[in-house]
């Protein structure tokens, strides 16, 4: 007896594999023009936003460095410092020169005060990573400089402050003395930087006075544009 041809049903697809081929072709145009605006969005929110918050991590060196630089400036003025003078015998009168013994530092020949200068004078963002560099000499190209900034200069040297490593800020210190009795001084010390590289220096300032009552500092910082 002859065989009978046996078919099988054609098997029915299933109801989602139509959307699925579709969804695997990828995207549309559309879909691709919103998620690109949604990330651009994003973008220009969050770069800015994480330039600044780089910024504003740097300028803790300019809160530590003047910590040290008004602790120094105390720590000087509550030491002696007498000039030369001209001292007379007692039978008469015993009178010697009026120079008081307790001051804050002050540049080389000028008792009264002055400053120690904006230092270094370099371009830090010139420098390797945004940093002014000391070096022996200076050498090592744009944002490098001579340590000398520092160790010869008399102010500095006053308050044994120099900065050996790369840093953001450059320093200044301000003082005005009062040379008569015991002494007093009013100090300011200055922090300046251009962290964005747009020649806007960002301020940092911390003041004092001194008597012979003591040392009085600011309640805190004065800062003005503090991500410049």
């Amino acid at each position: 007896m002859p065989r009978v041809p046996h078919f099988r049903p054609c098997a029915r697809r299933p109801a989602g594999a139509r959307s699925s081929v579709r969804g695997a072709a990828g995207f549309t145009l559309i879909e691709l023009m919103v998620v690109s605006t949604i990330i651009g969005i994003l973008a220009a929110v969050a770069i800015p936003a994480v330039s600044a918050y780089f910024r504003r991590a740097k300028t803790a060196e300019a809160r530590i460095q003047l910590a040290k630089i008004f602790d120094a400036s105390a720590a000087f003025f509550n030491a002696e410092h007498v000039d030369r003078g001209d001292v007379t015998t007692l039978s008469s009168g015993g009178g010697i020169s009026d120079a008081a013994t307790h001051r804050c530092p002050y540049p080389a020949g000028s008792p009264a005060g002055g400053t120690a200068g904006f230092t270094p004078a370099v371009n830090c963002n010139a420098g390797p990573g945004g940093r002014c560099v000391p070096a022996g000499g200076g050498g090592g190209g744009a944002g490098y400089y001579d340590i000398t900034d520092w160790t010869d200069n008399e102010v500095w040297n006053s308050l044994n402050f120099q900065i050996e490593q790369a840093h953001f800020f450059h320093y200044d210190f301000a003082s005005a003395n009062d040379l008569v009795g015991f002494g007093s001084c009013r100090f300011t010390a200055q922090a300046f930087g251009d962290l964005d590289g747009d020649l806007t220096y960002s301020t940092f300032e911390r003041t004092g006075a001194a008597d012979r009552n003591g040392v009085n500092g600011a309640a805190g910082l004065y800062i003005n544009l503090v991500i410049e």
